[in-house]
């Protein structure tokens, strides 16, 4: 008895946010949080989303492992927490994880996290004057950079007018492209993904396959041939240049440093003089040689992941795209239409009222109204039959 009063009385006079521990590495665990849990995330750049679910949740404490703002980008997800009186530490590594279960009690102090009297992590506590600063300074830098991507992109647009608008030193290559789709495939950003997801796309519609660099060994490796392969000399890789049925080599100086790289294979190479990325004067290649759609696999996800390039590179990404216009797709968007598939019920639905329609439109016939009473007839004796049996 001593002993349990001795720990109600520590839980009373002990400072702090107190509650169950949760852990919940990611969103898709928020199901299982529960009103006054501590949640244990491990989430970079905590979304509003993401803070306003577990708000609602009514969480009493919230505890990252990662930062939950770390600069790149102003998120408001440590300030919809603080709005709501959540109390949040920050960055206390994932050790937490494999020291804590879900059940356990804990105790938030400050910056410091306790299981009972002893400290299982530390962190940083998030207050509303941290938040605030971090949110400022994000924007400023943030800010800074996109005045440093358009002040690129315009550059590029003189520099490059004449390849822009008329075409100039675009090559012609001999893989049709005209009237057909075009996938340009970047080792990057869950590539494979995208291609597994494009995988019947690419089997009914027998699309133009453009490795960029070591996207050529990431097509070869998916058991497909690209049919062009584009990259500077040092990105593209052996092994995909004795696959590829063509190769732009990708130089500013107009020269292939070592030509016998591609004269030992006997894979035909063509000079593209042009500064940019390789990915981008991929769709700049597809969209001169007339392909209808160009499908980025390997792409930015998001428009943080494409503003954390160097800065004239996002440049160079802005200006092919706007360039390409409406042909450029992202390829899950292709695999969202790609994959849908009519349910069963839907044709067979559209089947039975086609039937009906055509059953009530002869019914209105005179011939129509002859045949539904010789039916009731038939059918009339039919029941009389059966209740014979019987009877």
């Amino acid at each position: 008895m001593a002993l349990l009063k001795r720990k109600r009385a520590d839980a009373v006079d002990a400072p702090g946010v107190v509650g169950p521990a949760r852990l919940a590495r990611q969103p898709s665990d928020f199901a299982g949080v529960r009103p006054g849990d501590v949640v244990v995330i491990d989430i970079a750049d905590l979304e509003a989303q993401d803070a306003e679910t577990l708000a609602a949740r009514g969480v009493a404490a919230v505890v990252n492992a990662a930062p939950s703002s770390t600069g790149r980008y102003p998120n408001l997800g440590p300030q919809v927490l603080a709005s709501t009186g959540i109390t949040l530490v920050d960055d206390v590594g994932e050790g937490i994880f494999a020291r804590l279960r879900s059940g356990e009690r804990l105790r938030i102090d400050g910056a410091a996290v306790y299981r009972g009297d002893e400290l299982v992590a530390t962190g940083v506590e998030m207050t509303g004057e941290r938040i605030s600063a971090g949110l400022t300074q994000a924007s400023t830098e943030l800010s800074n950079r996109l005045d440093s991507v358009t002040a690129n992109a315009s550059d590029q647009l003189r520099r490059e007018r004449a390849m822009l608008f008329e075409g100039a030193r675009v090559p012609r290559l001999t893989q049709s492209a005209r009237n057909r789709a075009a996938i340009v495939v970047a080792d990057a950003f869950d590539v494979e993904v995208d291609l597994k997801g494009l995988r019947r796309f690419i089997r009914d519609n027998d699309p133009l396959l453009i490795g960029v660099g070591k996207g050529g060994d990431v097509l070869i490796t998916m058991g497909l041939v690209p049919h062009v392969l584009i990259g500077t000399d040092e990105e593209l890789p052996t092994s995909a240049i004795a696959r590829a049925r063509e190769v732009v080599v990708v130089s500013p100086s107009g020269r292939i440093a070592r030509p016998e790289r591609f004269e030992q294979h006997g894979t035909p190479a063509t000079v593209f003089a042009a500064s940019g990325t390789s990915q981008d004067l991929a769709i700049l290649l597809a969209d001169h040689n007339d392909a209808s759609v160009i499908v980025l696999a390997g792409a930015p996800p998001t428009l943080v992941a494409l503003l954390e390039r160097d800065t004239a590179d996002v440049g160079s990404a802005f200006v092919a795209r706007l360039k390409a216009g409406t042909k450029v797709v992202d390829a899950k968007a292709v695999r969202f239409f790609a994959v849908q598939r009519l349910s069963w019920l839907v044709p067979a639905l559209l089947l039975l009222a086609g039937v009906v329609a055509v059953v009530a439109a002869i019914g209105t016939t005179p011939a129509g109204m002859s045949w539904w009473s010789d039916l009731r007839d038939l059918v009339g004796d039919g029941v009389t039959w059966i209740e014979g049996l019987f009877s």
